[in-house]
């Protein structure tokens, strides 16, 4: 199973710096602290929050709550790995997308580095029909991410992992650096 990217991350929202938690003990497990005041929580503890990581899906300057969780949906009613887009206002949570599915089996995702104005673009390693793994990048699309460009496959892949303007993903036990831009 995946660790944490981060069990605890900045938000900066108003010009105010918020922590965004992950407390897996918790009945909901998603919660956002400033100092020693819990401001909002959110999710439930059956969904199995794996990953946590900020971004600005959308590119309006805004940072969203990215949250890998593990759970049935409607298509998929059995439980599989699938992201939920949060936004806290300063106040209050609530989910901008409940992905169900990447279009494949999501085994892991990070964002790429912040551009002025733009939208970050989300990585995915996905499993392929054929059983191979897939290295995606998708854009925000108004309601969900949609897959642009090109895409690694490896038999075997996992670890991805951002780091400036390449993506590390485990190839066979070794790290591989993909160009980002080279997936456009």
């Amino acid at each position: 199973m995946l660790l944490f990217l981060a069990a605890s991350v900045s938000l900066i929202h108003g010009g105010v710096t918020y922590e965004v938690r992950i407390d897996r003990h918790a009945e909901h497990p998603l919660q956002v602290w400033r100092g020693e005041h819990k401001l909002a929580e959110a999710l439930l503890k059956r969904f199995h929050p794996w990953s946590l990581q900020i971004a600005d899906v959308d590119g309006d300057g805004v940072d969203e709550i990215a949250v890998g969780v593990t759970k049935p949906t409607p298509n998929l009613p059995f439980p599989h790995r699938t992201l939920f887009i949060i936004r806290f206002d300063g106040t209050k949570i609530w989910r901008k997308w409940a992905g169900s599915t990447m279009g494949r089996p999501l085994l892991e995702y990070c964002f790429g580095p912040k551009t002025h104005e733009q939208p970050q673009i989300l990585f995915t390693l996905e499993k392929q029909l054929d059983g191979q793994v897939a290295l995606a990048a998708n854009r925000w699309s108004g309601f969900g991410f949609q897959k642009f460009g090109s895409q690694r496959s490896w038999a075997h892949a996992s670890g991805l992992h951002c780091v400036g303007n390449s993506l590390i993903v485990t190839v066979n036990h070794r790290n591989v650096a993909v160009s980002w831009k080279s997936l456009q």
